[in-house]
């Protein structure tokens, strides 16, 4: 059982999101114990050690689960998720709690927090909203929900850790969370193709990008608006490090579309620019960032899809 001083803490998925929460639980939060990392590729889980320190690569979720009192998952699909829990859940895991940070739809994360307790553990789903840098920064804004006791038991490591905010849903059904996370979403591509569209009818009506960066910067300093108007005017969205892949979206894109057709929402601006990821697959891959739905945009408008200096008006 749990030391209540010296919880063993493992963290499974080191990737954008879970590469800066792990740096962040080392060096920002108190773990008298080693941090255990897996990841699908262990080289992976063993350089980030190497990297962040106090902490150790664990070759299987077993032996990961096996050793901590508190197992933190934030993997890159809904598949993998389920997967890594029939291996985690095989264990005695008596006491144990699960903290779960994936993007998933609402039933399956009920389904994951019903399968979790039955095996006697406890369960909180607890997506988090942000990009890799902000993961990194350790300001992501975390959304804790499942039974208060066992919320109370990840609180430390959040405000001051891995985030800057959390959203307190104690109590609530576990896929509340995750509900919020997939609205939360449709704010965040709407929020993207707002601006790619500013930018184009800027650059088109002779208005230009800097004037309209200081319209942004001015009115709408807070949020991700800059962040993204300046991904898309250094040509990052086509040639940098993505920050999220047109795969992972359009996969999260389609559950939020089931969920909506379910309750019988309709979506139009989100299915704007889900039409705009589609593009992106279709022309550049799935490996792509989600900000090159930009490109897609300017497409639309005669310009050409990248936006260096080579690239003029088609």
């Amino acid at each position: 059982m749990e030391n209540a001083l010296e919880p063993q803490m493992a963290f499974l998925g080191i990737g954008n999101i879970g590469r800066g929460m792990t740096k962040n639980l080392v060096s920002k939060t108190i773990l008298r114990r080693p941090l255990l990392l897996w990841n699908r590729t262990y080289e992976t889980a063993v350089d980030h050690s190497t990297a962040i320190g106090h902490s150790e690569a664990i070759r299987t979720i077993e032996e990961a689960v096996a050793r901590s009192d508190v197992i933190w998952s934030c993997l890159s699909n809904q598949e993998a998720v389920f997967e890594a829990f029939e291996h985690a859940l095989k264990a005695d895991v008596m006491g144990k709690l699960f903290v779960e940070s994936s993007t998933l739809t609402p039933a399956a994360t009920n389904e994951l927090g019903q399968m979790t307790i039955h095996a006697g553990a406890e369960f909180v789903a607890m997506p988090v909203f942000g990009e890799p840098s902000m993961a990194d920064a350790g300001i992501l804004t975390c959304v804790p929900c499942g039974k208060a006791e066992s919320v109370n038991r990840i609180r430390p490591y959040l405000v001051g850790g891995v985030a800057r905010a959390i959203i307190d849903l104690s109590d609530e059904k576990p896929g509340t969370a995750s509900l919020l996370k997939l609205v939360g979403n449709t704010f965040i591509l709407n929020t993207m193709e707002m601006i790619a569209e500013g930018h184009v009818f800027a650059e088109k009506t002779g208005l230009g990008v800097e004037i309209l960066q200081k319209l942004i910067a001015t009115v709408f300093p807070a949020g991700p608006s800059m962040t993204y108007s300046k991904r898309m005017s250094s040509g990052d969205y086509s040639q940098g490090k993505p920050m999220a892949s047109i795969g992972l979206a359009r996969e999260i894109a389609a559950h939020v579309l089931k969920v909506a057709d379910e309750a019988g929402v309709c979506l139009p601006a989100y299915e704007t620019t889900v039409k705009h990821l589609a593009a992106v697959d279709q022309r550049a891959g799935a490996h792509y960032d989600i900000s090159a739905i930009y490109g897609v945009v300017r497409l639309e408008s005669g310009l050409s899809f990248d936006n260096t200096p080579d690239h003029s008006m088609q």
